[in-house]
């Protein structure tokens, strides 16, 4: 059966009368909200970029760094759609960023400071009432005081880096969303450990373990 392949019709040049119809203030909003986007990335990315130079054991040379940029970009791109132009996005920037410092730091040394904790306890009072500070402040208690003990049982090998990170992460996002951060952390921890320890042959070796609780608590950051 022979097919036939309908012609392209005649490309018509935009005429100036339909460039006169163009609104002069619509044309300067549209170029300033891209200006300001552009800017907003760029500041992103220049945040990001003295963030991870900033970490311990920071190696410019390590294949991984461009790793961390595009997962940077990826998630307040995500952060930027989920809240717009809000104080919830600037609360989730400023999350992503102490988690991203404290992850690669974990990755790289085996080692968050205690200020990362400070920081991500800080960052909680922004947009919020004094009517939610109780409610908080037994999140951040609850789940620390939970996973104090699970440290204690386990013999330490639930470092304290990572109870006070959880902690301070319940204190922000509150009981329940912490509970479920710490589950998804916790389950891609396991899996990634498994598959690693199989294909590494390091079965039994310390593995970094801020970087699963970052995932899974700022997955819940957007809910």
């Amino acid at each position: 059966m022979t097919k036939y392949i309908q012609p392209i019709g005649p490309i018509r040049p935009i005429s100036p009368e339909r460039l006169m119809e163009l609104n002069p203030e619509e044309v300067i909003t549209t170029i300033v909200k891209l200006a300001c986007i552009f800017l907003f990335y760029l500041a992103v990315h220049k945040i990001s970029k003295v963030v991870i130079s900033k970490t311990p054991g920071y190696n410019k040379e390590s294949k991984k760094i461009p790793i961390y940029h595009c997962i940077s970009i990826v998630l307040v791109s995500s952060l930027l759609i989920a809240f717009g132009w809000s104080i919830e996005l600037l609360k989730g920037i400023i999350l992503l960023q102490i988690l991203l410092y404290a992850s690669v730091s974990d990755i790289q040394t085996h080692e968050v400071k205690d200020f990362i904790s400070v920081l991500i306890f800080i960052t909680g009072f922004i947009g919020v009432t004094l009517s939610d500070i109780p409610m908080m402040l037994f999140s951040g208690l609850a789940i620390g005081g939970v996973l104090l003990i699970c440290a204690m049982v386990s013999g330490n090998r639930l470092g304290g880096a990572d109870v006070k990170l959880s902690a301070a992460c319940a204190f922000l996002l509150g009981f329940s969303k912490s509970i479920a951060g710490l589950v998804i952390g916790l389950f891609l921890a396991i899996i990634c450990n498994i598959y690693f320890s199989h294909k590494n042959k390091t079965k039994g070796k310390a593995f970094p373990l801020v970087p699963y609780l970052s995932i899974g608590f700022m997955a819940l950051y957007f809910i």
